[in-house]
């Protein structure tokens, strides 16, 4: 199944995702599930029910409509108080950054998977997919490169499994280790 929605609909709907950890499509099928079950059982789709269910979920819409205009840069539905100030110049050398600006790059090296993999289980030896996966993000080093998901076991457990890598890596016993060094 695929569905079409409006870039800037589709944009919310990643930074929705982006907040709540996870990849756009599971948040749209968790929202298509919770409306199934509701209509399958009878009960009202939000989970408020009740004399005042109109005026919360008419609260919430608003909330979120505001949320999204945040999100995506549109002025708030609010009037404003103040005359804006003229947009400045592009920012060159010399020229701060803006408040809440996020910077071009990330600081520091990035570090590849199988080397923070390597470097856990030398300091602490082999460990399971996932002891690994909870190393690896306590220490913070592993940034993966084009996704908001966090670090799991299936991540981990593919990469060790991956031809490329495989020759690094030995398991015993449900445990990832070190292959000869």
């Amino acid at each position: 199944m695929s569905i079409r929605l409006d870039p800037r609909r589709l944009g919310s709907l990643k930074l929705l995702a982006a907040e709540a950890g996870i990849r756009p499509g599971e948040l749209v099928t968790r929202w298509v599930e919770e409306r199934l079950d509701a209509a399958r059982s009878g009960a009202p789709a939000t989970a408020e029910a009740g004399p005042d269910a109109i005026a919360t979920l008419s609260a919430r819409v608003d909330e979120l409509a505001r949320r999204l205009d945040q999100m995506a840069g549109a002025p708030a539905a609010e009037p404003a108080t103040e005359t804006p100030a003229p947009a400045p110049a592009k920012r060159g050398p010399g020229r701060p950054r803006k408040a809440g600006a996020r910077p071009a790059k990330r600081a520091g090296p990035k570090v590849a998977l199988h080397d923070e993999i390597t470097a856990v289980i030398k300091q602490l030896g082999p460990q399971t997919a996932a002891e690994l996966a909870s190393a690896i993000v306590e220490r913070g080093l592993y940034k993966a490169p084009r996704t908001a998901k966090p670090l799991d076991a299936a991540t981990v457990n593919a990469r060790v499994s991956n031809p490329t890598y495989r020759g690094r890596f030995v398991r015993r016993e449900h445990r990832i280790g070190l292959a000869v060094e």
